[in-house]
């Protein structure tokens, strides 16, 4: 299999660590292009669910965080002599916004951690990485 583009879905947790990884180590003897996906999802409110409403300073302080854990993976990647690049979205849905993100570009594999959510947890709130591997329409590979 030839990987050339691989997407990575990352939101800092241990599981988004290993799966970057893992994308390193497939990626680096084809000098992969590695794309980090991150999806802010907004507040979740008990009456209402999630609201998307973010002030810009919520925002800008979300989005720095962001980009000092991607400089931190962008020194690993430049060790293995890969390019990477960070994607932020918005969105509810951190699954439905993979899945059109990947379907409106080229990519060969999705690398995604998985969650640890078991019973009750997992049936209510749902597994992205299962939606994601469900909806693909390329390989997902699942880090544990």
């Amino acid at each position: 299999m030839d990987l050339k583009n691989i997407l990575v879905a990352y939101d800092s947790s241990g599981f988004s660590n290993r799966a970057f990884k893992s994308a390193l180590e497939i990626g680096e003897p084809n000098k992969t292009k590695i794309t980090l996906l991150t999806v802010v999802t907004g507040i979740y409110q008990p009456s209402i669910g999630f609201s998307m409403k973010f002030n810009k300073e919520i925002l800008q302080k979300h989005n720095k965080v962001l980009k000092k854990l991607f400089a931190v993976l962008e020194t690993a990647a430049k060790k293995k002599d890969i390019s990477i690049s960070l994607k932020i979205l918005q969105n509810p849905s951190v699954s439905k916004a993979i899945i059109k993100y990947v379907n409106s570009n080229k990519f060969d594999l999705i690398v995604i951690g998985s969650h640890g959510r078991t019973g009750l947890n997992k049936m209510i709130l749902g597994s992205v990485a299962n939606d994601v591997a469900h909806k693909s329409n390329i390989p997902v590979m699942v880090v544990k």
